[in-house]
């Protein structure tokens, strides 16, 4: 009967192995032909001991550095397009922020002969309106954020933040063409 178990820590290395592969090899995460283990029971004393037995094609322990990599690529792919359409919105924020500054413009066509203005709703749009778009792209990059840290899918949070940045500028646009109405 072999001697009492030393625990192994569950994050480090499978460490090296002997001839006889891990056919007796004990510890807390053992991995023998797919079952775990219980702490201090021998890995190698179901069906399947001896060489080859560790999950391995040379009977080497498959330890959770070999788990870590079966999602890694849609991990990476992940993050990649997050940053990737994150950098579009910021972008895109800039872009919309400083073109309802620009639909402020509109107002000059006031003074014509025959147009009338709500200069009201026409500044509230130009002043709410880039400050909608700032948080608009805050929000969406802290729910990616939050959502990387959790490692769960994120870039439809960013899609989403880029429909929305577009729905606020075409309100803003739509609103300051509604507080000018031109006459014939």
């Amino acid at each position: 009967m072999p001697g009492p178990a030393t625990p192994r820590d569950p994050d480090g290395p499978s460490g090296p192995r002997g001839a006889a592969g891990a056919a007796g090899a004990v510890g807390f995460a053992g991995h023998d032909a797919g079952t775990r283990t219980r702490p201090g029971a021998r890995a190698g004393a179901g069906a399947g001991a001896g060489a080859g037995a560790g999950g391995g094609p040379d009977g080497a322990a498959v330890g959770r550095e070999a788990r870590r990599t079966s999602h890694g690529s849609r991990r990476v792919g992940d993050v990649v397009a997050t940053v990737l359409l994150l950098v579009l919105l910021a972008v895109e924020s800039v872009a919309a922020g400083g073109a309802i500054v620009f639909l402020s413009m509109a107002f000059h066509s006031c003074a014509a002969p025959g147009n009338s203005c709500d200069v009201g709703l026409g500044s509230t749009v130009v002043t709410v309106g880039p400050v909608l778009a700032g948080l608009v792209f805050v929000a969406t990059l802290l729910g990616c954020t939050l959502r990387l840290v959790r490692r769960r899918l994120a870039w439809p949070i960013a899609l989403v933040g880029i429909a929305a940045q577009i729905v606020v500028f075409s309100a803003a646009l739509l609103l300051v063409d509604s507080a000018v109405q031109h006459g014939f």
